[in-house]
């Protein structure tokens, strides 16, 4: 009865073990995917800041909230 018991209760901690290490892998895939993310942001805003310095004009956006 009681390695029928341990036997059980090693199953389990593996079964969590294993959860445990999925659930970090699939926020460590989404943290990724938020910074790729971020960074592709920035880089299209770095774009239209240069665009906007190029033509020397000001976004009409900018504004909005006065």
């Amino acid at each position: 009865m009681q390695e029928k018991l341990e036997k059980q209760k090693a199953e389990y901690v593996e079964k969590m073990k294993n959860k445990i290490a999925l659930i970090h892998k699939e926020a460590e895939e989404k943290k990724a995917m938020v910074e790729a993310k971020r960074g592709e942001d920035l880089l299209k805003a770095e774009e239209i800041a240069a665009k906007y310095r190029a033509t020397g004009t000001t976004p009409n956006k900018v504004l909005g909230c006065f």
